[in-house]
């Protein structure tokens, strides 16, 4: 198999490492056993961590072998990305759930792909749920039994 080199800066380098972290976060914080192919990928960047001055960022287990982030740094990241990924994406589904129950609701079972017309009618009733939710937030959303 060949390999590819690539030479960073070591601001490229500390990117790099925050895309691996939050990737891997991603891939692995659902499941019950870690995708061991993005686990040595992530082995593999973060062991050259000395070569970047990263010392305090990263730390190496030598008991397990492995190396992780400081715990400090990986709150960091979790606080500057995956919060506000988590707040958007919450909302962005939440309204997407809600329009396709609405859909439902008045058409139907609806065929997929989705015509033209009904695209549209979806848009429209996401944008009215999002506006919706903007201004009250969850304060007016309700089961009925």
């Amino acid at each position: 198999m060949s390999k590819v080199n690539i030479e960073l800066t070591e601001d490229q380098y500390k990117k790099l490492v925050e895309s691996i972290f939050l990737g891997t976060w991603m891939v692995n914080s659902t499941r019950m056993e870690l995708d061991e192919e993005f686990e040595d990928m992530r082995e593999q960047v973060l062991s050259h961590y000395k070569e970047a001055g990263m010392e305090k960022e990263i730390v190496h287990q030598e008991e397990v072998g492995v190396h992780d982030l400081d715990v400090d740094y990986e709150a960091q990241l979790l606080d500057t990305y995956v919060e506000e990924y988590d707040e958007f994406s919450f909302w962005d589904k939440l309204v997407e759930k809600l329009a396709e129950k609405r859909m439902a609701d008045q058409y139907g079972t609806i065929e997929s792909p989705l015509t033209e017309e009904m695209m549209q009618k979806r848009m429209e009733i996401e944008e009215e749920i999002g506006k919706k939710l903007e201004e009250t937030g969850v304060t007016r959303l309700e089961f009925k039994e």
